[in-house]
Parts: C-alpha cells; structure tokens; sequence
C-alpha cells in the first residue's frame, strides 16, 4: 500500500488521479506494466486495469486531500476517514445511524465517541468495499455487519487512527501481511466494538525506499 497527500486545492478528479497513479507505482513495483490512463474511471466501483493480472486487485480510498491505495492478491477493502468538527455536537445524531446495538453502546460507553464512530464506519464502508470485490453487493454501506468480525466471522480487520485520521482495512483472510509505505502501526481488531477491543498488530514492511509524492 502507498499513502500520499495530494497538493493543497486539488479537485476531487485530481485526488482520484493521484491514487490511480498510486497504483500503477505499486503494480510496477510488481514488475506490471499497468498505464495510469488505462485504469477505470473515478465512480465505477474499485479500479479495474486490463494489464493487472489475475489474481491481483486494486484497492483505493480517498479523503480530503489523503489518497491510499493499494494491490494485494486476495481482495481487500479500505477506508479511510478525516475527522469534522462539525460532528462533535452531533455524535449521538450520528451512532443512532448505526444498525447494531452493541457497537452503539459501546460507542457511547468509550472515552471519545466521536473517534469510535469513525472507527466503527470506516470498518463498515471497508467491509462494503471487501464484498463488492467480493462479488457481493448492498443497497448501502450500513447494510454491512461488524459482527462478522467476531471470532468465527467471515471477515477480519485491521486499523490505524491518529490526529483525526482513521483507516480501516477487511479481508477474509485471518492473517494478512500488510506493506506500507510510509509504515503505519495497524493493529489487528479482536471484534466489532470499535472502542475497544484491539489486539495483535499487523506485519508491516515496506516495498520501495522512495516515498511517493
């Protein structure tokens, strides 16, 4: 995976484009030659390239102007979330749009609701990613469960939050060996309940010495 920050005003077109350029670093890197003007467009579900070979695929996310993307052979889904203060006045406003009981409690029972929420949808809209890779579809994002990250569930986690930054990243897979540039602390969640419940940290290493831009 490559997180970069995209220049100061970029359009949300220009913050797609530097991601797809992301991927194609990342798919070089992998000795694929997958040209930045081939991947799909922006708004067409995860980016799809024609030279990217089987079984690889792409994962991407964006928020304001921090763009995260990544390859990996199995698919993956991401997310990544930049904190409003707007949402501090309307955090119960906010957990009450949330399907499941238990993870509502538990946000309003944590130190810092509002990052646990953050927290708690970053997983479900990674999980919305993980299934339409998947071949699964939903109407919308909070037709996914965090239950399936209980033990036994069909899907596993890992997270990464600071500074108002969250990034959720589900697979089926129970371990993943997760590189990144620059290393980011992901720590593996043990369950749903966001606030709360986090245990073994993921295998971080890193692909290229060269930061990208």
């Amino acid at each position: 995976m490559l997180l970069a920050q995209a220049p100061a005003g970029s359009s949300g077109a220009c913050v797609s484009q530097l991601g797809r350029e992301l991927l194609s670093q990342l798919a070089a890197a992998r000795g694929f030659h997958c040209p930045v003007g081939e991947w799909s467009p922006r708004g067409k579900g995860a980016p799809q390239h024609p030279a990217l070979p089987s079984p690889w695929k792409a994962c991407l996310a964006h928020r304001d102007l921090r763009v995260i993307a990544g390859l990996a052979t199995v698919p993956v889904g991401i997310d990544i979330e930049h904190a409003r203060a707007r949402h501090q006045g309307r955090v119960g406003e906010l957990v009450e749009l949330l399907p499941e009981t238990d993870v509502r409690h538990a946000i309003r029972r944590s130190a810092a609701p509002l990052a646990a929420f953050y927290q708690a949808w970053t997983l479900h809209e990674a999980l919305f990613k993980l299934d339409s890779l998947s071949g699964s579809t939903h109407g919308h994002v909070l037709e996914t469960r965090l239950s399936r990250l209980l033990p036994g569930g069909d899907a596993h986690a890992w997270q990464w939050q600071q500074a108002g930054w969250t990034l959720s990243i589900c697979c089926q897979c129970r371990s993943l060996d997760i590189r990144c540039l620059p290393s980011l602390p992901l720590r593996k969640t043990a369950g749903p309940l966001c606030s709360i419940d986090i245990s073994s940290p993921a295998v971080m290493r890193v692909d290229e010495p060269t930061p990208p831009r």
